[in-house]
């Protein structure tokens, strides 16, 4: 069936699969390169330095050396830390649904952490101005983090949306890549003056949080409720596509693209009401 939901998925997988199968080689070749970063408490590394790729491409370079920054210095975080993540839309959120690098990165963070909250900031503006189909491939990202266990919270505060990249639980870790001026920044404790604008940030998203629920469901359907998305049509849809298959609809050819969080997401919605003992985490392991 050709509608919002298969579309959102074709568009997603299409055009993220285009851009970085088209830089292959150059990635692979950065990629290798950023090992001279890695013992830094504190980098940033300018687009000059990878000039020739397009802006999927310096988008998954950043998003992969910001995450093995956060997993390295995951144990200095306190065991309920809140992350704070830059996605607006749908075509920003498709990078948790295809890109390997991001689900490794789940799954590790969940293991280690398991009690964590996970912050966004989507103001109304940006939801008026996504069509349904980018509105869906949003909310599936959602849906992945809460399948692993992860607390969704969203702030509609526009204020909120220039604030980078953050983890805070103790130590505040600094990894910025999205809409950054560069490829990164990241800083493995970040300056008083900083950590206090996290900690307005931590305490805003978890009063204020637009999907404020006690279980995932409720949360999960509010979330579809703010994105204009009728809640009974995503279950179902998400049912239909566990039955038939997310690899029979669309699939990558890229090495460092995966289905895999994509068909968490579906099967985690498609399931998610049918046992009250189901738990994210589980689901995801599974």
């Amino acid at each position: 069936m050709l509608d919002d939901f298969t579309v959102g998925v074709i568009w997603a997988i299409t055009n993220t699969d285009t851009a970085i199968l088209a830089d292959d080689a150059a990635l692979d070749t950065h990629q290798r390169g950023l090992t001279r970063y890695e013992q830094l408490t504190a980098s940033a590394a300018t687009a000059s330095e990878a000039p020739e790729l397009n802006g999927v491409s310096q988008r998954w370079l950043g998003s992969y050396f910001c995450a093995n920054h956060i997993s390295r210095n995951l144990s200095r975080l306190s065991p309920h830390p809140m992350f704070w993540t830059r996605e607006q839309r749908g075509e920003e959120a498709a990078s948790w649904l295809l890109w390997s690098h991001k689900l490794d990165y789940l799954r590790h963070t969940a293991r280690t952490l398991p009690s964590a909250r996970r912050g966004f900031c989507i103001p109304e503006h940006q939801v008026e101005s996504s069509p349904k189909y980018e509105r869906v491939v949003l909310l599936l990202a959602v849906a992945l983090m809460e399948a692993f266990g992860i607390t969704v919270e969203v702030s509609a505060e526009p204020d909120l949306a220039d604030v980078e990249g953050f983890v805070l639980g103790d130590a505040a870790i600094v990894a910025n890549f999205l809409r950054a001026p560069g490829l990164w920044y990241v800083e493995t404790s970040a300056p008083r003056s900083r950590r206090t604008v996290y900690a307005e940030v931590d305490q805003r998203s978890s009063s204020r949080s637009i999907i404020a629920q006690s279980t995932s469901a409720r949360r999960l359907e509010a979330m579809a409720g703010y994105l204009n998305i009728p809640w009974p049509w995503f279950r179902q849809r998400c049912r239909d596509l566990t039955y038939a298959g997310v690899d029979g609809i669309a699939r990558p050819r890229s090495r460092l693209l995966s289905t895999e969080g994509l068909a968490t997401a579906v099967r985690y919605v498609a399931y998610l009401d049918k046992t009250t003992s189901l738990q994210g985490a589980d689901l995801a392991r599974s």
